[in-house]
């Protein structure tokens, strides 16, 4: 008689026993996130103490313990929120630029020692021996501190001692003045290019007012032309324009049809194009 392959009753009737090891991960995961979650709820109250100022502080001043004040910030913050801890690291520096009350220090606003040379509100510096002059930017229009100008002047008088003579005089020849002569056509009124691609150093739109970088002989001459009662016009130039001949006269009667059509010259920066770049390659198939 074959044996039987039948379990017996009771092994048939115990229950199996089931595996732990998934419940158990399954709690410990969750425990591991409650913790983290602490543990970023914890990291994101945290602060560290920054310095701020507690009052104005004009460019170029030096900042004294009574300027500043501290808070407190988030620690994780986003990088423009950066600041200085250390009050004493701001005592005795100057201001880099016109600050504000309740600005939050920060390393570019701050100078180790005193200003040289003035700087305007948008940080632009005056060069060294050179001097700002106002300028009216009625006929300029719309202008900004990189742009360039270029400033003329209009005589209705067509004297030829102005432009004509001042560009005998910059060329080292001794001005002349030619009187009118009675029963001769006098000079016709022009208009006169003096100066080309002056740097802006700040413009005042409430006041309409730009300041112009120009050496000392540059600014004496344009209040010489004011004190003539001369009227100065400017141009809104581009910075990387190639700058225009000083001293260029034009009267109506010089108005030139040819030039007046003639294309604009490609600015004196562009690199040339090189010779037979744009020729046929020989032997190619040719539209």
């Amino acid at each position: 008689m074959a044996p039987s392959t039948t379990a017996p009753l009771s092994q048939a009737l115990t229950r199996k026993r089931g595996n732990p090891l998934p419940a158990v991960l399954l709690a410990l995961g969750l425990i591991s996130a409650v913790a983290f979650a602490i543990l970023g709820y914890l990291e994101s109250q945290k602060t560290e103490t920054v310095v701020v100022l507690v009052r104005d502080v004009p460019y170029g001043h030096q900042i004294s313990h009574e300027d500043l004040g501290v808070v407190e910030l988030p620690l994780h913050r986003p990088a423009q929120l950066a600041g200085i801890g250390d009050p004493a690291a701001v005592v005795g520096r100057y201001a880099a630029r016109d600050l504000g009350a309740n600005d939050l220090v920060q390393p570019p606003m701050l100078l180790e020692a005193p200003p040289t040379q003035p700087v305007y509100p948008n940080g632009q510096a005056l060069t060294p021996n050179m001097v700002p002059v106002p300028f009216a930017t009625t006929t300029i229009g719309p202008l900004s501190f990189r742009d360039r100008v270029n400033i003329g002047f209009n005589d209705r008088s067509g004297s030829p001692d102005l432009c004509d003579q001042a560009q005998s005089a910059a060329a080292g020849v001794k001005p002349t003045f030619t009187p009118p002569v009675a029963g001769v056509a006098q000079p016709r009124p022009f208009a006169c290019r003096l100066l080309s691609s002056v740097r802006v150093l700040y413009v005042d739109e409430a006041a309409g007012v730009a300041y112009l970088e120009l050496s000392p002989y540059q600014a004496h001459t344009i209040w010489a032309l004011q004190a003539a009662g001369l009227e100065l016009w400017g141009e809104r130039y581009g910075a990387t324009s190639t700058p225009l001949p000083n001293l260029d006269r034009l009267d109506i009667g010089q108005v030139n049809r040819d030039d007046l059509r003639a294309p604009v010259p490609a600015p004196a920066t562009a690199e040339p194009a090189l010779p037979g770049a744009t020729s046929p390659i020989p032997g190619s198939r040719q539209p």
